[in-house]
């Protein structure tokens, strides 16, 4: 049976899902007393492309003028966390944030969002670049 016969029997709602996946933030939980766990979705290619543009600043002539690693980090998790809503308007206007951007400055440390971000590269496709997958091993 060829490659193309098996996608074809293949269920193609479950090869289509987005893969997915809980994740706790500890300091929020030891905070709060309870879990204080996100769900996370991988992102499609396109709007992960869209992120990434959003993040770099280029040139009159097309060159790269900086990369705005906060911003890439930020927007991927407002569209990979599915579970809770952050831009609920009752949630900003809580914490006194204007857009759902300030609210994650509020509510997460750099380490937790940068944590956040890498599960989501991870569950899109991406994988822990080697350096990292040796100090998880290690640790």
């Amino acid at each position: 049976m060829s490659l193309l016969d098996k996608l074809l029997q293949a269920d193609a709602g479950k090869l289509t899902e987005k893969p997915h996946k809980i994740f706790e933030v500890k300091r929020l939980s030891a905070a709060l007393k309870t879990k204080f766990e996100l769900e996370l979705q991988a992102i499609d290619a396109q709007r992960y492309a869209e992120i990434q543009r959003m993040g770099i600043d280029l040139g009159k002539k097309g060159n790269v003028r900086d990369v705005n690693i906060y911003e890439m980090q930020v927007f991927t998790i407002l569209d990979g966390v599915k579970a809770p809503n952050l831009k609920n308007q009752e949630l900003l206007k809580h914490f006194g944030a204007a857009t759902p951007k300030e609210l994650l400055a509020k509510l997460f440390l750099s380490g937790e969002i940068a944590d956040v971000y890498n599960e989501i590269n991870e569950l899109s496709g991406y994988e822990k670049d080697d350096d990292e997958a040796d100090e998880e091993i290690k640790n």
